[in-house]
């Protein structure tokens, strides 16, 4: 998903959602409650929600059953905290943004590998 708000594909929207992720820890830091992240925060909600479903499908295909599993947890997590409410405005960015990392990993273009 492009800051438009489209999904994309290959690299660059990898590297989109890697400096996305990176913003919202620094955000969370700094203005968990400001204007700048409230918008981090719905792009972040966007990209669990368009690449959860192929980060989760990749993840049923691992072969090792431990990596399946947390994989699998990791998936359900991310989308569970894009569908929750705000109530610690820092938290919330930082677990947002590590969900959005983890669909990354797992979702189209991530391979697995590590972000």
């Amino acid at each position: 998903m492009s800051r438009t708000g489209t999904t994309g594909t290959g690299a660059g929207a990898a590297s989109t959602v890697a400096q996305e992720v990176e913003l919202a820890l620094v955000l969370a830091s700094t203005s968990p409650g400001g204007e700048a992240a409230d918008v981090v925060r719905e792009r972040l909600r966007g990209y669990v929600r368009a690449y959860a479903g192929a980060a989760e499908a990749r993840a049923r295909g691992l072969a090792d059953g431990r990596e399946r599993d947390i994989a699998l947890r990791g998936v359900a997590h991310a989308r569970a905290v894009a569908a929750d409410p705000v109530h610690d405005p820092a938290a919330h960015l930082r677990l947002l943004a590590m969900g959005a990392r983890m669909v990354l990993r797992y979702g189209p273009e991530g391979g697995g590998v590590a972000r």
